[in-house]
């Protein structure tokens, strides 16, 4: 399979695969690969052990993050239905974790040329349960491409 038609197989199943709501785009099904166009940055945060809650004692960290335009989300059920708001956030940042095998490494060799560009970062969206995956959801990378500009009429 080429690789303009693996990308268009992957962008129709992405547009089958939403579902707007609350000015939200929800992702189902849950553990398929998705492709979303964002910028790719770099950003700077706090660490273990408290991620943030003491700045005097967390590390600085610098992680990848994919920017929005518009909020995603991912069905999840809350720990407890009072907390329903706090535990199925929506977000316009995501965390991206790239593949760390030596094979897989070109990913970030890609991430690094295309810093602060359009991208499609294509990979499967996961509901954070841990502090230290920092944003409510992330995304487990698989492929990076810069975003093609449109052609002027």
């Amino acid at each position: 399979m080429t690789a303009s038609c693996k990308s268009a197989l992957v962008l129709a199943f992405m547009l089958c695969a939403m579902v707007r709501a609350n000015g939200q785009t929800i992702v189902e099904p849950l553990n398929r690969e998705v492709a979303l166009a964002g910028e790719l940055r770099k950003v700077h945060g706090y660490g273990p052990p408290g991620y943030g809650e003491n700045k005097k004692v967390d590390t600085p960290i610098t992680y990848w993050v994919l920017e929005l335009p518009n909020p995603v989300n991912v069905v999840c059920t809350p720990e407890k239905p009072q907390w329903e708001a706090d535990d199925w956030k929506a977000t316009k940042r995501l965390k991206l974790f790239f593949p760390s095998s030596p094979v897989n490494n070109e990913v970030e060799r890609k991430a690094m040329v295309m810093k602060g560009h359009r991208v499609i970062a294509t990979g499967i969206l996961h509901r954070a349960d841990t502090v230290g995956e920092i944003t409510p959801i992330y995304m487990n990378v698989t492929e990076l491409q810069p975003v093609q500009p449109s052609p002027k009429p």
